[in-house]
């Protein structure tokens, strides 16, 4: 009976600690979530958008084009020299003309693309995002607009909520690139994120610069020229 009630007080022991600790955690991630080291609210334009794009396409897409069209063009000057040395060959007409085509369907689809996206993007102007930088992480949410919001209770619907993206540096696939007007955040192939520098100051353009760059390392690349001071 003496060992039950040890084992039982031992049991409760080791929950109330267990719990402490989830609460101690608890306290600490909220306590963390309403103190960011840095917290920006902005816009992003359309032509800041496609920028931004073009980057991406820059980073993942430039190499597979290059190689498909040295392969492509490889193909398409051996056709070419055997319609010279054969004419009537329809085959080789027909396998130049194809060899062409991918090439050019190589070079063509991502500008589609990205047009199309930003023809999509543009009502999006006028939104508004904040971004909260944190220790080891950060956030972008999207702001929902009181005209939305009253809009919804109008109608006798639930506000719209969008959870924030919360982004850890230590994610797999997170990389950042910075230009002289904006910070590009790549989430994999997956994600873009926009930072506008127009909507930072001086100060707060130094500060996520150094943060990026101690924090992500080889990911964080940029083509500021920095100058001391």
């Amino acid at each position: 009976m003496g060992e039950e009630k040890k084992e039982v007080k031992s049991n409760v022991k080791t929950q109330l600690e267990a719990f402490e600790l989830q609460a101690a955690e608890q306290i600490n991630g909220s306590f963390d979530d309403k103190s960011p080291n840095l917290s920006v609210t902005y816009d992003i334009k359309n032509t800041e958008e496609e920028e931004a794009f073009i980057e991406f396409q820059k980073k993942f897409l430039l190499k597979s084009n290059i190689l498909k069209t040295v392969a492509f063009g490889i193909l398409a000057v051996l056709f070419i020299y055997q319609v010279v040395k054969a004419p009537d060959n329809f085959a080789s007409w027909l396998c130049l003309v194809v060899c062409l085509a991918v090439i050019f369907i190589v070079w063509y689809n991502p500008i589609k693309i990205r047009k199309t996206l930003m023809q999509s993007l543009k009502p999006l102007e006028d939104d508004r995002y904040i971004f909260k930088l944190y220790e080891n992480k950060f956030s972008i949410e999207t702001v929902i607009s009181q005209e939305e919001i009253d809009q919804a209770i109008k109608d006798g619907e639930t506000p719209p909520h969008i959870p924030p993206r919360v982004v850890s540096f230590g994610d797999i696939g997170l990389s950042v690139y910075e230009k002289d007007n904006l910070f590009i955040i790549f989430l994999k192939k997956d994600s873009i994120y926009v930072l506008p520098k127009r909507c930072l100051t001086e100060d707060e353009i130094k500060q996520l610069s150094y943060v990026f760059d101690q924090k992500l390392g080889d990911d964080f690349e940029t083509e500021v020229i920095k100058t001391n001071g």
